[in-house]
C-alpha cells in the first residue's frame, strides 16, 4: 500500500472498532511512516530498530543506508507471524513479494 496521507486520516476517522485487522495494522504501518516523514529524517541514510508492545507487536528494522526495512506483526494470542517490507513510500506483505516464501526465520 503507498503512503497517502488522506486515506491514512480517512481510515483513522472511521474508529478503531470499526476497523478489520489488517486495517489496523496498515495504520500502523503507515503511521511509523508518516512520523518518518514528519520528522524529516532521510529514510535511506537512517536506521530503524523500534518496537510497539500489546496484543499485536510490531517491530520495524531498517539498516541504515538502506532502501528497504522490516516490519514484523506478532499476534500474541494467535501464534501468527505476518512479515511486511515498506519503504518511505509505503509497504507490502513479504509473503507476496517472495512468492511465499521467507528468508526471516518464525
Amino acid at each position: 500500500m503507498k503512503y497517502n496521507e488522506p486515506q491514512l486520516k480517512k481510515m483513522m476517522k472511521r474508529g478503531f472498532d470499526c476497523l478489520t485487522v489488517d486495517e489496523v495494522i496498515s495504520i500502523d504501518i503507515l503511521n511509523f511512516i508518516r512520523t518518518i516523514h514528519l520528522n524529516k529524517q532521510d529514510f535511506y541514510s537512517a536506521r530503524f530498530d523500534t518496537q510497539y508492545f500489546g496484543d499485536r507487536e510490531m517491530t520495524f528494522k531498517k539498516e541504515a543506508n538502506c532502501l528497504i526495512g522490516h516490519c514484523r506483526v506478532s499476534f500474541k494470542d494467535e501464534d501468527k507471524v505476518i512479515d511486511y517490507l515498506f519503504t518511505e513510500n509505503g509497504y507490502e506483505l513479504m509473503s507476496e513479494i517472495l512468492g511465499g516464501a521467507s528468508c526471516f526465520p518464525g
